[in-house]
């Protein structure tokens, strides 16, 4: 089978499983792949899809950001189980290849937030989008330091279920 009718396949199957989470079809750009390791499922989902999920803000201050900065997106959590995607480790990876591995118990346990607004504005590649993983340091003092600074993916645009 060719790599073409493969990706056909694959697109066909990702329509069925899109239709199936309650996402609608979407004809914008995708914004965010997510692929389930080893059960060879892919989802792709543009900037209306993840609007239409439920919205959590979360305000800290980053290294990288001046002061608290208000950032808007999705749950991790919750977008992996409006998805129907299994719990799991997640590797996030950014549009320069970088990549870094959030942990079942840091989604579980913290608002690890998929990011696609920074001040109440939509975020490009130059200010680290279109999304970012955002952890919410201010709130958990444990999380401050270059561990979890590491996991704080910008320029995402794949995430690994593992």
């Amino acid at each position: 089978m060719t790599n073409r009718i493969r990706r056909g396949l694959a697109l066909l199957g990702l329509g069925l499983l899109v239709a199936c989470a309650g996402i609608g079809p979407s004809h914008a750009a995708p914004l965010l792949e997510i692929v389930v390791a080893g059960a060879d499922r892919t989802v792709t989902l543009d900037r209306a899809d993840l609007a239409a999920l439920p919205r959590t803000t979360v305000v800290t201050a980053t290294p990288w950001t001046a002061g608290e900065t208000r950032f808007e997106g999705v749950l991790l959590r919750d977008l992996l189980g409006e998805l129907g995607l299994p719990a799991g480790d997640v590797v996030a990876r950014a549009l320069n290849d970088y990549e870094a591995t959030i942990p079942a118990a840091d989604i579980a346990g913290y608002d690890v937030l998929v990011a696609d607004r920074l001040d109440g504005e939509a975020m490009s590649i130059r200010e680290k989008g279109p999304l970012w993983i955002i952890y919410p340091l201010d709130a958990h003092p444990e999380l401050a330091g270059p561990d979890t600074e590491a996991k704080m993916v910008w320029q995402l645009f794949r995430l690994t279920v593992q």
